[in-house]
């Protein structure tokens, strides 16, 4: 836990903090996943144990431990988590600054969950947590599909499907866009028409 803090966060609660820098796409620290909660050892709150504390790979429903159950959600996360045979990492979405708080998106990686307001104070707040990757605006989709867990697209394979074509329509149409642009209105090239990063 030497990486990272935790300590009161402006979200909500208490939150995870970096210790030190991470560098886009380093892995953080490998989630402490106390055990899974089935029928026959469920939650136990008298232990301080707490539904919020959990979360539901692949059909299972696992209990984190501290100090990653304290992650609070954002709707610009800063990091993300990885999934790899029955271990789960949490890895920097983009470079993280020490002292910031480490966060991810709750939406991701679950369909057909319960929502709740968000207060995560990020400048794209919806101001929801919808419990639901598919209830996202399609953007947001797009954006998260590469960080999507392999069993999470297995379970929902037509509706990611559905989604990748709609990633390489929209990939099609910026590229069309581009080819105008630098060609110009009459058809020939015209070096003046260029093409922004957006649209490449």
């Amino acid at each position: 836990m030497d990486d990272v803090d935790v300590r009161p966060s402006g979200i909500e609660g208490l939150g995870v903090f970096a210790a030190r820098s991470f560098a886009e796409g380093e892995r953080i620290r490998r989630i402490n996943v106390v055990r899974e909660v089935t029928p026959e050892a469920p939650i136990r709150e008298d232990l301080g144990e707490r539904a919020d504390h959990c979360s539901y790979p692949d059909g299972k429903v696992v209990l984190y431990g501290a100090p990653d159950r304290y992650l609070n959600h954002s709707c610009d996360p800063t990091a993300y988590e990885v999934h790899e045979g029955n271990a789960a990492y949490l890895v920097a979405r983009r470079h993280i600054p020490a002292g910031t708080e480490i966060t991810c998106d709750y939406n991701i990686n679950i369909a057909g969950g319960t929502a709740w307001p968000c207060r995560c104070g990020a400048s794209r707040c919806r101001g929801e947590v919808v419990g639901d990757f598919f209830r996202l605006p399609a953007r947001w989709q797009l954006e998260y599909r590469p960080l999507l867990a392999e069993w999470f697209v297995d379970r929902h394979r037509e509706r990611i499907d559905a989604l990748d074509r709609e990633g390489q329509r929209g990939a099609a149409g910026r590229t069309r866009r581009c080819a105008r642009r630098r060609l110009g209105p009459s058809g020939a090239g015209a070096g003046e028409h260029g093409c922004s990063a957006e649209d490449e």
